[in-house]
Protein backbone atom coordinates (compact mmCIF):
# COMPACT_ATOMS: atom_id res chain seq x y z
CA UNK A 1 0.00 0.00 0.00
CA UNK A 2 1.64 3.34 -0.69
CA UNK A 3 2.52 5.65 1.79
CA UNK A 4 2.24 9.85 1.52
CA UNK A 5 4.87 12.26 1.68
CA UNK A 6 5.32 15.97 1.59
CA UNK A 7 5.83 16.99 -2.20
CA UNK A 8 9.20 18.50 -1.14
CA UNK A 9 10.66 15.23 0.53
CA UNK A 10 12.85 14.62 -2.65
CA UNK A 11 14.08 17.44 -3.30
CA UNK A 12 16.79 17.95 -0.97
CA UNK A 13 16.79 21.46 0.54
CA UNK A 14 18.35 20.93 3.52
CA UNK A 15 17.54 24.31 5.57
CA UNK A 16 15.25 27.52 4.96
CA UNK A 17 17.79 30.97 5.45
CA UNK A 18 16.23 33.80 6.73
CA UNK A 19 17.40 37.40 7.26
CA UNK A 20 16.39 38.77 10.99
CA UNK A 21 16.81 42.45 10.91
CA UNK A 22 15.41 45.25 14.24
CA UNK A 23 17.08 47.40 16.40
CA UNK A 24 17.85 47.65 19.42
CA UNK A 25 15.11 46.21 21.59
CA UNK A 26 12.99 44.55 18.28
CA UNK A 27 13.35 41.61 20.39
CA UNK A 28 14.71 39.35 17.37
CA UNK A 29 16.04 36.58 19.85
CA UNK A 30 13.00 36.11 21.92
CA UNK A 31 11.52 35.35 18.20
CA UNK A 32 14.00 33.01 17.32
CA UNK A 33 14.00 30.86 20.59
CA UNK A 34 10.16 30.80 20.29
CA UNK A 35 9.65 30.07 16.38
CA UNK A 36 12.54 26.90 17.48
CA UNK A 37 11.17 26.37 20.91
CA UNK A 38 14.97 26.30 22.46
CA UNK A 39 13.45 26.08 25.54
CA UNK A 40 17.04 28.03 26.97
CA UNK A 41 19.03 26.45 24.11
CA UNK A 42 21.96 28.37 22.64
CA UNK A 43 22.18 28.79 18.87
CA UNK A 44 24.79 26.83 17.31
CA UNK A 45 27.23 29.30 15.14
CA UNK A 46 29.07 29.77 12.56
CA UNK A 47 31.17 32.06 10.50
CA UNK A 48 30.98 32.39 6.46
CA UNK A 49 33.23 29.98 5.87
CA UNK A 50 30.59 27.69 8.47
CA UNK A 51 33.47 27.37 10.86
CA UNK A 52 32.06 27.17 14.42
CA UNK A 53 32.32 30.24 16.41
CA UNK A 54 31.84 31.37 19.91
CA UNK A 55 29.65 34.52 19.07
CA UNK A 56 26.27 34.39 19.07
CA UNK A 57 22.98 36.33 18.72
CA UNK A 58 23.67 39.24 21.53
CA UNK A 59 20.78 40.58 23.30
CA UNK A 60 19.51 43.13 21.14
CA UNK A 61 21.38 46.39 23.32
CA UNK A 62 24.06 45.15 22.01
CA UNK A 63 25.40 46.88 19.17
CA UNK A 64 28.97 45.82 18.24
CA UNK A 65 30.92 44.36 15.34
CA UNK A 66 29.26 41.69 13.24
CA UNK A 67 29.15 39.96 10.23
CA UNK A 68 25.88 39.38 8.52
CA UNK A 69 26.88 35.98 6.78
CA UNK A 70 27.46 34.84 9.92
CA UNK A 71 25.11 32.36 10.54
CA UNK A 72 23.12 31.33 13.30
CA UNK A 73 20.97 27.56 14.09
CA UNK A 74 19.23 25.73 17.19
CA UNK A 75 19.50 22.19 17.91
CA UNK A 76 15.70 21.62 17.85
CA UNK A 77 15.35 23.32 14.57
CA UNK A 78 18.63 22.94 12.47
CA UNK A 79 16.61 23.09 9.39
CA UNK A 80 16.05 27.21 10.19
CA UNK A 81 19.07 29.20 9.20
CA UNK A 82 19.29 32.70 10.87
CA UNK A 83 21.46 35.92 9.87
CA UNK A 84 21.35 38.84 11.93
CA UNK A 85 21.01 43.21 10.57
CA UNK A 86 21.40 45.45 13.56
CA UNK A 87 18.56 47.14 11.60
CA UNK A 88 19.15 51.42 10.25
CA UNK A 89 18.74 53.32 12.88
CA UNK A 90 21.16 56.35 13.95
CA UNK A 91 25.05 54.76 14.46
CA UNK A 92 24.10 51.73 11.63
CA UNK A 93 25.81 53.66 9.14
CA UNK A 94 26.51 51.45 5.70
CA UNK A 95 23.88 48.53 7.27
CA UNK A 96 21.52 49.21 4.62
CA UNK A 97 24.20 48.51 2.08
CA UNK A 98 25.51 45.23 3.60
CA UNK A 99 21.92 43.95 3.77
CA UNK A 100 21.78 45.05 -0.14
CA UNK A 101 24.87 43.38 -1.06
CA UNK A 102 23.97 40.24 0.89
CA UNK A 103 20.39 40.41 -1.02
CA UNK A 104 22.16 40.18 -4.15
CA UNK A 105 24.89 37.63 -3.87
CA UNK A 106 22.29 35.23 -2.19
CA UNK A 107 20.35 35.50 -5.16
CA UNK A 108 23.21 34.45 -7.12
CA UNK A 109 24.08 31.15 -5.49
CA UNK A 110 23.48 28.29 -7.57
CA UNK A 111 22.10 26.19 -5.08
CA UNK A 112 18.81 26.70 -3.36
CA UNK A 113 19.73 26.08 0.27
CA UNK A 114 22.27 28.74 -0.07
CA UNK A 115 19.71 31.28 -1.40
CA UNK A 116 18.03 33.60 0.90
CA UNK A 117 14.39 32.65 1.31
CA UNK A 118 12.95 35.21 3.48
CA UNK A 119 13.58 38.53 5.67
CA UNK A 120 11.81 39.10 9.08
CA UNK A 121 11.85 42.93 9.54
CA UNK A 122 11.43 43.44 13.78
CA UNK A 123 9.65 46.48 14.34
CA UNK A 124 9.06 47.27 18.05
CA UNK A 125 5.69 49.21 18.99
CA UNK A 126 6.41 49.87 22.54
CA UNK A 127 7.04 53.24 22.38
CA UNK A 128 5.51 56.29 21.15
CA UNK A 129 7.53 56.77 18.35
CA UNK A 130 6.68 56.59 14.49
CA UNK A 131 8.07 54.84 12.02
CA UNK A 132 10.79 56.61 11.53
CA UNK A 133 12.66 57.42 7.71
CA UNK A 134 15.40 55.19 8.77
CA UNK A 135 13.51 52.47 9.96
CA UNK A 136 11.19 52.42 6.53
CA UNK A 137 14.85 52.37 4.05
CA UNK A 138 14.45 48.53 4.09
CA UNK A 139 11.44 49.37 2.14
CA UNK A 140 12.85 51.61 -1.04
CA UNK A 141 15.09 48.44 -1.93
CA UNK A 142 13.96 45.70 -4.55
CA UNK A 143 14.33 42.36 -2.82
CA UNK A 144 13.45 40.46 -5.84
CA UNK A 145 11.78 37.15 -4.78
CA UNK A 146 12.77 36.95 -1.24
CA UNK A 147 9.44 38.26 1.01
CA UNK A 148 9.74 41.14 3.57
CA UNK A 149 7.63 40.44 6.38
CA UNK A 150 7.17 43.33 8.87
CA UNK A 151 7.12 42.28 12.45
CA UNK A 152 5.54 44.56 14.94
CA UNK A 153 6.66 43.20 18.33
CA UNK A 154 5.78 44.24 21.91
CA UNK A 155 2.26 44.77 20.63
CA UNK A 156 1.04 44.27 24.69
CA UNK A 157 3.67 47.63 25.19
CA UNK A 158 1.45 49.29 23.00
CA UNK A 159 -1.85 48.75 24.71
CA UNK A 160 -0.71 49.32 27.76
CA UNK A 161 0.32 52.62 26.99
CA UNK A 162 -3.34 53.00 25.51
CA UNK A 163 -4.69 51.75 28.81
CA UNK A 164 -2.31 54.06 30.74
CA UNK A 165 -3.26 57.32 28.91
CA UNK A 166 -7.02 56.23 29.16
CA UNK A 167 -6.56 55.63 32.99
CA UNK A 168 -5.46 59.36 33.11
CA UNK A 169 -8.78 60.15 32.10
CA UNK A 170 -10.64 57.54 34.20
CA UNK A 171 -11.62 55.91 31.58
CA UNK A 172 -10.94 51.92 32.37
CA UNK A 173 -12.94 50.38 29.29
CA UNK A 174 -11.41 47.76 27.57
CA UNK A 175 -12.92 48.30 24.41
CA UNK A 176 -12.13 52.04 24.05
CA UNK A 177 -8.39 50.49 25.51
CA UNK A 178 -8.29 48.11 22.76
CA UNK A 179 -9.74 51.08 19.79
CA UNK A 180 -6.93 53.36 20.92
CA UNK A 181 -4.22 50.95 20.49
CA UNK A 182 -5.22 50.02 17.29
CA UNK A 183 -5.76 53.78 16.10
CA UNK A 184 -2.25 54.23 17.30
CA UNK A 185 -0.84 51.53 15.50
CA UNK A 186 -2.53 52.46 12.13
CA UNK A 187 -0.67 55.79 12.63
CA UNK A 188 2.13 55.26 13.63
CA UNK A 189 3.19 52.12 11.57
CA UNK A 190 0.39 51.36 9.43
CA UNK A 191 0.48 54.28 7.64
CA UNK A 192 4.07 55.29 7.02
CA UNK A 193 3.87 51.80 4.99
CA UNK A 194 1.49 52.83 2.87
CA UNK A 195 3.74 55.20 1.44
CA UNK A 196 7.10 52.98 0.62
CA UNK A 197 8.70 51.91 -2.44
CA UNK A 198 8.07 48.01 -1.95
CA UNK A 199 5.25 47.17 0.78
CA UNK A 200 5.97 44.66 3.16
CA UNK A 201 4.67 40.72 1.65
CA UNK A 202 2.60 40.14 4.72
CA UNK A 203 2.70 41.53 8.95
CA UNK A 204 2.88 39.91 11.82
CA UNK A 205 1.86 41.76 14.88
CA UNK A 206 3.30 40.05 18.08
CA UNK A 207 2.52 40.57 21.63
CA UNK A 208 3.14 39.35 25.27
CA UNK A 209 6.27 36.96 24.13
CA UNK A 210 7.70 37.32 27.83
CA UNK A 211 5.65 34.50 28.59
CA UNK A 212 6.06 31.11 28.48
CA UNK A 213 2.66 30.14 27.16
CA UNK A 214 3.16 32.23 23.62
CA UNK A 215 4.39 31.18 20.76
CA UNK A 216 4.99 32.47 16.81
CA UNK A 217 2.88 30.61 14.80
CA UNK A 218 1.26 33.22 12.98
CA UNK A 219 4.43 34.74 11.68
CA UNK A 220 5.35 30.61 10.44
CA UNK A 221 1.87 30.66 8.36
CA UNK A 222 2.35 34.34 7.13
CA UNK A 223 5.96 33.87 5.77
CA UNK A 224 4.73 30.44 4.30
CA UNK A 225 1.90 32.32 2.41
CA UNK A 226 4.23 35.44 1.64
CA UNK A 227 6.52 33.03 -0.65
CA UNK A 228 6.26 32.18 -4.60
CA UNK A 229 7.46 28.46 -4.18
CA UNK A 230 4.61 26.04 -3.18
CA UNK A 231 7.77 24.06 -2.18
CA UNK A 232 9.19 26.86 0.24
CA UNK A 233 5.87 27.71 1.33
CA UNK A 234 5.60 23.62 2.72
CA UNK A 235 9.02 23.48 3.46
CA UNK A 236 9.51 26.29 5.72
CA UNK A 237 6.70 24.86 7.72
CA UNK A 238 8.06 21.54 7.56
CA UNK A 239 11.53 21.80 8.84
CA UNK A 240 10.15 22.08 12.33
CA UNK A 241 7.78 19.32 12.13
CA UNK A 242 10.88 16.82 10.98
CA UNK A 243 12.86 18.51 13.51
CA UNK A 244 10.76 19.34 16.31
CA UNK A 245 10.62 17.46 19.29
CA UNK A 246 7.24 15.18 19.63
CA UNK A 247 5.68 17.43 22.06
CA UNK A 248 5.71 19.88 19.22
CA UNK A 249 4.71 17.94 16.30
CA UNK A 250 0.96 17.98 16.99
CA UNK A 251 0.88 21.59 17.30
CA UNK A 252 2.70 22.36 13.83
CA UNK A 253 1.19 18.97 11.96
CA UNK A 254 -2.89 19.67 13.59
CA UNK A 255 -2.48 23.64 13.58
CA UNK A 256 -0.21 25.24 11.27
CA UNK A 257 0.46 23.21 8.46
CA UNK A 258 -3.20 23.22 7.47
CA UNK A 259 -3.27 26.76 7.98
CA UNK A 260 -0.62 27.35 5.40
CA UNK A 261 -1.90 24.88 3.01
CA UNK A 262 -5.30 25.84 3.37
CA UNK A 263 -5.68 28.44 0.66
CA UNK A 264 -2.95 25.79 -1.89
CA UNK A 265 -3.89 22.59 -1.67
CA UNK A 266 -0.55 21.92 -1.61
CA UNK A 267 -0.26 18.30 -2.70
CA UNK A 268 1.12 15.51 -1.89
CA UNK A 269 2.46 12.83 -3.84
CA UNK A 270 2.40 8.98 -3.54
CA UNK A 271 5.85 6.86 -2.79
CA UNK A 272 5.28 4.07 -5.37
Amino acid sequence: MSQQKPANANLGIERFRILVIGNANAGKTTILKKVCHAKGRDPDCFDRDSKPITAELKPDTSRGEHDIEDTFQYPTAHGFVFHDSRGFEAGAAGELDKVKDFINKRAERQELKDRLHAIWYCIPTSNDRPMTDAGKKLFEIDTGNVPIIAVFTKMDGLEERAFNELAMQDIFDEEKVKAEAAAKFKRNYLEPLQAVTHMPHSTVELRDMHKPDTNCDDLLVETSRALDSKTLRLFCLSILRNDAESCIKDVITQMIMPKAQGEDNVAYISDQ
